[in-house]
């Protein structure tokens, strides 16, 4: 697991690229499953890989950010939102690390690493991008 982070708990930083790619670098080093995924911030629609929908047990690779956070513990669903909502007033990097169940018995960390971009125009509000980590399926 990443030493700076533990499950329910999340990072942002206004606009720090170095940041960024040293929280994904850690991640890269392990043996975690990455996958990426953006959001356009005019409709709230997430963009996602296959492998991130089967985690999340979505029938498809659009979807919302209540979709998404949908199996995660409860309690680490304020602290999500509180990130990525701080994400979308100002350009940002961010991280949080959750669970998810994997199987009867346990739970998974599952981290997420982006950054935001935010327009200033008319016609685009945005987007949010970056990464889901997964620990390997057996």
């Amino acid at each position: 697991m990443l030493q700076f982070m533990k499950p329910g708990v999340g990072a942002i930083l206004p606009e720090d690229r170095r940041a960024h790619e040293e929280w994904v670098e850690v991640l890269m080093r392990q043996d975690y499953v990455i996958e990426t995924w953006h959001c356009d911030l005019s409709t709230g629609l997430f963009t996602i890989g296959d492998i991130t929908r089967n985690r999340h047990s979505l029938g498809d690779n659009l979807c919302g950010l209540l979709d998404i956070i949908r199996g995660y513990p409860e309690d680490h669903h304020k602290t999500v939102l509180n990130i990525l909502e701080e994400a979308t007033s100002e350009a940002s990097s961010f991280c949080f690390c959750t669970t998810m169940r994997e199987d009867a018995d346990e739970d998974a960390p599952l981290f997420c690493v982006g950054t935001s971009t935010i327009s200033s125009g008319l016609s685009s509000a945005g987007r949010l991008q970056g990464i889901f980590a997964f620990t390997p399926m057996d």
